[in-house]
Parts: structure tokens; sequence; C-alpha cells
């Protein structure tokens, strides 16, 4: 393969083929020349091939030295790797500028996960992270450090995360905190979290974090024991959020409440379908909607470190007497306010109706007349050149009449529609980008 398809080669899948590798037998160098000189690999499947640690040390570091392909979708998944793979991970995953994608689920890994997840975020071309199963088996006491690894994750400004998946890891009250932190998240647009057990807490957390967040599209839910009360709480987060457009149905936890309550579920489920159908289609969001952190909301985990910091500082200054105890308190109230400065700043610029929407409302008239006056250059303009053609039938005034008057009803376009696309649909977008 190294000598016959390296230029051209774009997907490779060799999973569930075990790497065969007697004790003490070294990785032939061909292994890893051959990820380095790949060119146009986008797709390279090694998930349950048992891979030793050096042939993963090989990989990585083949494809760290690729400078030709990019975009690459990289899936380790199922090879058990351990702690020890974990460190090769750690130390090799951050330099692999090729990756795009990356799935390290099922991997057997403990607290090291932790370590990986932050080598990860030192890597700003991986734009997906697939992580199933991979708390099955850890120890419950690490489960707590590897999740503040993955909130740390997708907080970070300059690792701009757009999927992740979670699914199947019965992560239950550990997902809490994460899902908090979903709500100043600005760059996650796919959420996996399906069979993790959450619960009804969980989803008024999601919902809650709906309300604010305005770049999640997809988010599959399921087999998290969410009741009736849980999705009628999303339901009604996603009455403000104009961003969700894609939510699988939850089939398994749905099936309960079809036999307990089949009316109100059917009610709720066409709800939300009718909430996904219209954000799919870009109804234009109300005012401040495209960019909703409001007055009160504590969800953001800046917000919750500021708490924790100013609390900090008081119990401090209760117990040590200073004399820049004045000036401390006038910051931890600046700490405070701050909280709200964000809804008052906006409060502060908000006109009715804005500028912005009037004139695009002037610029749909002037676009209705415009499009009238084309419409009927055209339709001259070929009466003339069918005159041209077919003098004898089409120069009759009588047929002329007949074909103006059939074609009055087609020369113009609704300012319904125009209303639709230019100021909903184009203006929304415009609106939001200016907020």
């Amino acid at each position: 393969m190294l000598r016959g398809c390296a230029t051209h080669l774009l997907h490779l899948n060799v999973s569930h083929n075990n790497f065969g590798t007697k004790k003490g037998k070294e990785i032939p160098p061909s292994f890893k020349q051959f990820f380095t000189s790949s060119l146009s690999l986008k797709h390279l499947n090694i998930a349950s091939c048992k891979l030793p640690l050096e042939a993963l040390k090989h990989l990585l570091l083949g494809l760290a030295c690729n400078e030709s392909t990019a975009g690459l979708y990289l899936d380790l998944s199922g090879n058990s790797l351990g702690s020890q793979g974990a460190h090769v991970l750690e130390s090799c995953i951050h330099g692999v500028r090729v990756l795009a994608s990356l799935d390290i689920s099922d991997n057997s890994m403990d607290y090291e996960l932790a370590h990986v997840l932050t080598a990860i975020g030192k890597n700003p071309s991986i734009r997906s992270l697939y992580m199933s199963k991979c708390f099955t088996g850890m120890k419950l006491k690490h489960i707590g450090t590897v999740m503040d690894s993955l909130v740390n994750l997708i907080q970070k400004e300059d690792f701009q995360l757009q999927e992740l998946v979670l699914a199947e890891n019965r992560l239950k009250t550990d997902l809490h905190n994460f899902i908090n932190a979903l709500g100043s998240n600005q760059h996650l647009q796919m959420l996996d979290i399906t069979g993790n057990l959450m619960g009804d807490i969980g989803a008024r957390l999601l919902a809650k974090a709906l309300q604010i967040n305005n770049k999640l599209k997809t988010i599959a839910l399921d087999r998290n024991n969410i009741t009736l009360q849980g999705y009628a709480d999303i339901v009604y987060a996603l009455e403000n959020n104009f961003s969700v457009r894609n939510m699988p149905f939850p089939l398994h936890d749905i099936a309960p409440c079809l036999k307990q309550h089949p009316e109100r579920t059917d009610v709720l489920m066409r709800k939300m379908q009718e909430l996904l159908f219209r954000n799919g289609n870009g109804f234009k969001r109300t005012h401040g909607q495209g960019f909703r952190l409001q007055h009160g909301f504590l969800l953001s985990s800046t917000h919750q470190v500021l708490d924790k910091l100013v609390a900090e500082t008081q119990e401090t200054m209760s117990s040590r007497q200073s004399s820049l105890d004045g000036s401390l308190s006038r910051l931890l109230e600046d700490a405070e306010n701050c909280k709200q400065l964000l809804p008052k700043l906006q409060e502060s610029v908000r006109c009715d109706p804005h500028p912005i929407e009037v004139r695009l409302g002037k610029m749909k008239t002037e676009l209705h007349q415009s499009i009238k006056s084309y419409l009927e250059e055209t339709m001259e303009t070929m009466l003339r050149t069918g005159i041209e053609q077919c003098p004898k039938t089409l120069g009759s005034q009588v047929v002329l009449t007949e074909l103006r008057k059939g074609c009055e009803e087609r020369l113009t376009i609704s300012e319904e529609f125009l209303q639709s696309c230019l100021v909903n649909s184009a203006g929304g977008e415009v609106m939001n980008r200016i907020r």
C-alpha cells in the first residue's frame, strides 16, 4: 500500500483485524512511513485491533509528520489502550494537526483520561470528539476529575469543538456540571448524551442551558430516564431557542409515558416536533434571542467560578483584617455587579423599532416594486420576440390583450414571500450578528 496507493487513498478501514506482533519484535518502519506519506487520507478506522503501544505511537508520530493531508477522521475505539495507551495519547495527540475528528471510545482508560483531554485541548484542529463508553468500568472517585477536564475542554475559547459524543456512559448526576457549562459554550453544534441516565434534574438543567445557548443544532438524549415532566421542561425551553433543529425521537424514554399518559405525551411530542420544524425553516428570532444571557442567570460556569472566588475572598477578609479592606470591599462589590453587566449593557442600547429592521422593511417595499417592474419589462420583451417570430398569430391585438391579461397574475411576488425571505430569514440572521 505504501508503494502503490499512498498518494490517492482516501478511506482506510482495517477495524477488527488484530495487530499481530510477537513480543520483542519491532514495528516495521513502513508502518509509520505509510501514515507520513499518505497525501489524501481522510478516514482512518483502526478500531478494535488490539493495537500495541508501539504501533499506536508510530501511528500518531507518522500522522504528526504528515504535512500533506488535513481534516482526518481517526477511529481508535475499542483498542483497550488502558493507562499506558493514555500516556501515549497524552504525549503525542497535541502534535497531530491533521486530525479533525477523533474517536477514543471504549478504551478502558481511568483517571488518565483527564490528562488525555487536556492534551486534546492543545490541538486546535480537532472539531469532533467521540467518547462513548469511556466511563464504563472507571472508578467512581475518578469520574468527577475527568468530567472537570471535559468541562474545561468545552470552555476553552481557543478550542472550537463542534461535535461531542458522550453516549452510553451512565454518568447520572456526574453529567450535571457538564450540562450547566453548555449555557456559555459558543462552539458545540452537535451533542449526543444518550444512555447517561441523567433523569429529570438533568433535563431541567439542559432546558435552562438551552434558553441561553444559541449554537447547538442537534441533541440526542434518549435512554436518560427522563419522564414527561423532564420533556415538558425541554419543550418549554425550545419555545425560546431558535437554533436546535434536530432532536432524534426519544423512543426508549417516551414508551412508558405513552402507556401512562398517551394524550399528554402525544401533545408534548407534537409540540417538540413543531418547534424543531420551526427552527429548521429559519423563522425570525424575536428581539434579543440571538444572544440571551438573561438577567439573573448563574448558569455559566464563569459566574460560578466568580461566586467561589468572591466567597473565598470574603472568608479571607473576615479572618485577616487589614488596611486594604475598603478597596477590597469595593472590588468585591464590582465583582458581584459585573454578573449583571451584560444584560444592563444590552438594555442600554435597546431601541424599538430597531433602525436596521425599519431599513429592511423599506428594502422589502423597494424590492417588491423593482421585481414587479422587471417582470413587466420581461413580459413585454417576450411579447415583442413572439410577434417577430410569429407575426400572423401573435400580431393580433386581441391575442396580445389576452396574453397580457393571463400574465398579470404572475407579474408580482407577494409581499408575504419577501417578508419571509428578506426580513424574517436574512434579517433575523443579520440582527443576531449585529447583537
